[in-house]
């Protein structure tokens, strides 16, 4: 219950639960399914996004993007945090311990919980990427509390670590393919949208 009470202190905005959890080595798992369900929202309100703008094919997009999206979301995170320890090794004498680490930002992932949102209208893509910055942002701080590495070079490991979580996300989501959860479903949504205006515009022509 430690990592429930972690989870209610972090949305207090309690910072010392990111310390607490990478000093916890009981605490690795349970930080690594906090990330499963912060994800796990995020595709499911790509999905209901998805479904608000009637375009169809529920269940495959669901599949998709909610399931597979957060699988390879997962797995992208992983190494997000794989070259931000080489970059940080690289970069401090001491190098830091991977499984604190892994702790720590673990919990940072708390705010991609807030993706579920997208389902609001008219706010649906802000709220996407406003929950992927303040993951980035707190991911920053769990990164820093976790290692003791200063904050530039923990920002370049972070920064590192998300362009290739982010660039992977991007290539996965088209309108052929919906394989990215989130805000990444937009480039999906808007191709898919244009696709069926242009064949509006033919069969009106």
């Amino acid at each position: 219950m430690d990592t429930i009470r972690r989870v209610r202190r972090l949305l207090r905005l309690d910072l010392n639960v990111l310390d607490e959890a990478a000093a916890d080595t009981h605490a690795t798992v349970p930080s690594v399914l906090v990330a499963v369900c912060s994800m796990a929202l995020l595709g499911l309100g790509g999905w209901l996004w998805w479904l608000r703008s009637g375009l169809g094919d529920a269940r495959g997009v669901l599949l998709s993007s909610a399931v597979f999206g957060t699988v390879f979301s997962l797995a992208l995170w992983l190494a997000w945090m794989l070259i931000a320890y080489t970059l940080l090794a690289r970069a401090t004498s001491r190098p830091p311990r991977i499984d604190a680490l892994a702790r720590a930002c673990g919990l940072a992932t708390l705010p991609l919980g807030l993706g579920v949102l997208m389902a609001v209208p008219v706010i649906s893509f802000a709220v996407g990427v406003f929950a992927v910055v303040a993951w980035v942002a707190l991911t920053q701080l769990a990164i820093e509390r976790a290692t003791g590495a200063p904050t530039s070079a923990a920002l370049l490991a972070n920064l590192a670590g998300f362009a290739a979580w982010a660039g992977v996300m991007s290539v996965l989501s088209s309108a052929q393919q919906q394989l990215a959860p989130g805000p990444f479903l937009a480039e999906s949504v808007w191709e898919a949208i244009a696709a069926f205006e242009a064949a509006q515009a033919v069969i009106g022509g």
